[in-house]
């Protein structure tokens, strides 16, 4: 590969939170990187000022090829980072039109600029079949929609599925990187981690439920995934996750860091699943959003644990103890008075 100054980085969903953490890395360690963002999107603002925009969309093919051109004798890396996340597990048009028809335009253009010559791919633990408990979920070569649960894993798997296929037919240089939950600092648009913590730091949540999840630092993440672009093989796929946590865990070391009183009651998942029903049908009735859906519940009773084995042996993949990023993630809120 050529020196830094001859190789821009194209990063899309540079405005969100995985996004301006992988720009930030990139711009710290004196890459030249280009970001896309949605025209308008006010998150525009969280971009590194070193970085260079460009406005667009990933289901417009126009704009995708203004983000692509770059002057003669530069090379580029395409980091695909861009999704519409949801918890909402209904099917919607929108999320498959942005996550596959998006992730096919990002190939396409790939494909058609010889200065492309790597495309990392940000997919999910979310598009891998779920494993029975007890045993630690893996890469898989092959990506079926219908073996994972709700819009958003499906479209994930979709997406993975047309990179891998962009590999083995086309010849693009591309592998693929798993992110499992993402929190830590820096989450400018308060995702659903960062919500949950500022709900139990404000006592807020009167109740949590006794399940667990995965979650990684998104620093980790970023550098995951700029490790995946540096040494990534082609067509290989590679789990970027964390030990499980529990709920219970989860909420003490909330308390513990912020020094506020931990969440006393835990429900239990068949009690919770019951709740979920009820809110997501007086939800539907009001016209407005569950605090709870049974989907969510799932997500804390299914198999969170993930082999990140490969991504530590071949990309040098670490993760830091969730303490730690529970500790940073308090210290940035009150940086920013999201908390007292």
């Amino acid at each position: 590969m050529k020196s830094n100054n001859d190789v821009k980085y194209l990063v899309t969903g540079a405005a969100g939170f995985l996004g301006g953490t992988i720009c930030r890395q990139l711009i710290e360690r004196g890459e030249s990187v280009r970001a896309f963002v949605l025209p308008g999107d006010p998150a525009r603002k969280f971009v590194p000022e070193e970085a260079e925009i460009v406005e667009g969309d990933l289901t417009d093919a126009e704009s995708l090829e203004k983000f692509f051109q770059v002057e003669e004798g530069t090379e580029t890396i395409v980091l695909h980072i861009a999704s519409i996340v949801t918890v909402n597990p209904d099917f919607s048009s929108k999320v498959m039109e942005v996550n596959v028809d998006g992730t096919k335009n990002i190939i396409r253009l790939c494909l058609s600029h010889p200065e492309c010559k790597k495309l990392v791919y940000c997919s999910s633990t979310g598009a891998i079949p779920e494993r029975p408990m007890g045993q630690k979920i893996q890469e898989v070569g092959f990506f079926e929609p219908d073996e994972v649960v709700g819009c958003y894993s499906r479209s994930k798997a979709m997406a993975t599925q047309a990179v891998l296929d962009a590999v083995h037919e086309k010849g693009l240089n591309a592998c693929i990187v798993h992110p499992s939950g993402i929190m830590g600092p820096e989450d400018y648009a308060v995702g659903e981690t960062t919500g949950t913590l500022i709900k139990i730091i404000r006592g807020e949540m009167p109740a949590g439920i006794d399940g667990s999840f995965n979650l990684c630092d998104v620093r980790d993440l970023a550098a995951g995934t700029i490790a995946a672009a540096d040494k990534g093989r082609k067509g290989e796929c590679y789990i970027l996750a964390n030990e499980p946590v529990s709920f219970r865990d989860f909420s003490r070391m909330v308390s513990d860091e912020a020094g506020c009183r931990p969440v006393k009651m835990f429900l239990p998942l068949w009690a919770a699943d019951r709740m979920g029903s009820m809110m997501e049908k007086k939800a539907k009735k009001k016209g407005t959003k569950p605090m709870m859906t049974r989907f969510s519940v799932y997500n804390l009773a299914r198999n969170n644990s993930f082999d990140s084995t490969k991504a530590v042996r071949e990309l040098g993949y670490t993760t830091r103890s969730y303490r730690e990023t529970i500790r940073d993630e308090i210290a940035w809120l009150k940086e920013t008075g999201k908390i007292a």
